[in-house]
């Protein structure tokens, strides 16, 4: 009898002891916090990345109030970490994270992902209308890294000069741009320069350029509104934010974290765009008072400077992705 009353107690010693590990196991894995490691294009001051650092900030508090201790995304730095060109490429290769960066710095990878720039809609409506999906694959494939979505601040280009025009004819002007901006303005006669953010200043303070293309409203975190005597009101494409994940890094985040990401950064769409609106016009009344004129061309001459600017990009796009390219025309010009 004292036997069969000590062989019952040391099996439920031994229940205890397995459910005791099971629970506390349990209790560990549910504590382990996934951690990604997070950089942007350009320096934590300049505005864009503004719209970066209240997207982390919202994933904080969305994950505090959802999932306690699940997420961390520790943002490391910008360009003094990784040089912005490089950073896509670290993040293929899971030196990093997630990458706050533009779609012009990784076109020679994947170059459909410059319909971006053409875009007409809003990047909430992108997302539900299957261009993410799309660009999703390329990433994929192509990238290793996991397209979140444009973090579009809703603000085109436009061209800033220190010598006046008046048609779409930008002969004999040297211009500071980006790849995405070559071909059309060697198009409208224009030299372009290809020169990083750090070094515009001076190259417009010394007469080394005659202008350059930039978002709008977006040059006095870079000071060039000092060095600055005109703005073109005829815009064209889009300043495209992307948010990059590694793909290794987003096939083990659980499926709830994963939605809490995508909900979180439409979330942060719709704040970067409103953001985006209130700061251009601030801005360029600001520019007004300090002196900056602003050019509006003849309406024949600015359709002409809007349709080139489109014309030749597109070309590219569908020119380098013929497979991709039509669609995402389709998708985005809606």
């Amino acid at each position: 009898m004292q036997k069969s009353v000590r062989i019952k107690q040391f099996v439920i010693v031994c229940l205890c002891t397995v459910l005791l590990s099971i629970f506390t196991g349990a209790g560990e894995a549910a504590a382990k916090t996934i951690k990604l490691r997070a950089v942007s294009a350009w320096p934590k001051t300049v505005f864009e990345v503004q719209n970066f650092m209240a997207f982390l900030d919202m994933v904080e508090k969305n994950i505090a109030e959802q999932y306690p201790g699940e997420l961390d995304i520790q943002y490391v730095g910008g360009p003094e970490v990784i040089p912005n060109r490089e950073q896509v490429e670290a993040l293929r290769n899971g030196l990093v994270d997630m990458v706050f960066t533009t779609d012009g710095y990784y076109t020679s990878v994947l170059p459909e992902v410059n319909a971006l720039s053409l875009t007409k809609i809003k990047p909430w409506e992108e997302r539900a209308n299957g261009v993410n999906d799309l660009l999703n694959k390329g990433h994929a494939s192509k990238l290793n890294s996991f397209y979140l979505g444009r973090m579009g601040s809703g603000i085109p280009f436009a061209l800033y000069l220190n010598k006046p025009i008046s048609s779409a004819d930008l002969s004999g002007l040297k211009i500071r741009c980006s790849p995405t901006h070559i071909n059309f303005l060697k198009e409208l006669g224009a030299q372009p320069l290809v020169i990083p953010p750090p070094d515009v200043y001076t190259a417009l303070e010394r007469g080394l350029a005659d202008g350059f293309i930039w978002p709008a409203g977006l040059i006095r975190d870079w000071g060039w509104h000092e060095v600055t005597k005109y703005i073109v009101t005829t815009n064209f494409y889009m300043a495209v934010n992307v948010v990059l994940v590694n793909k290794s890094k987003w096939d083990q985040l659980p499926a709830h974290l994963q939605t809490l990401l995508i909900q979180t950064h439409e979330q942060a769409e719709h704040n970067a765009v409103d953001r985006g609106k209130a700061h251009v016009e601030k801005e360029f009344a600001a520019f007004k008072e300090q002196g900056i004129t602003f050019i509006d061309l003849p309406p024949d001459e600015a359709k002409k400077f809007e349709d080139t600017a489109y014309e030749q990009l597109w070309d590219i796009v569908i020119q380098k992705a013929p497979e991709n390219g039509p669609r995402l025309k389709e998708l985005v010009s809606q």
